[in-house]
């Protein structure tokens, strides 16, 4: 993750912004009077959205979970999309 400071920014900020998009990588950007922020891409935030949203739920985070996990040990299945 890039880090710069609050006044970089603010003088760079087309570049960096498109860095952010174009990279998919956050910017991490440190303030002296108040808190650090940290610059993600719209399709980012919308994708942690969408997790935040799915592991909300224990049972729904644990059916996931266990999936992933049983994909990493090669039990997964490919299987074909019904046609309409």
């Amino acid at each position: 993750m890039e880090i710069t400071t609050y006044s970089n920014f603010r003088q760079h900020l087309k570049s960096f912004l498109d860095k952010v998009f174009t990279n998919r990588e956050p910017l991490f950007v440190t303030r002296s009077n108040g808190e650090d922020v940290v610059v993600i891409s719209k399709s980012d935030y919308d994708s942690m959205l969408e997790t935040f949203h799915l592991l909300k739920s224990p049972k729904n985070a644990e059916r996931l979970l266990k999936g992933i996990e049983e994909y990493e040990k090669g039990l997964g299945e490919e299987k074909s999309l019904l046609e309409d």
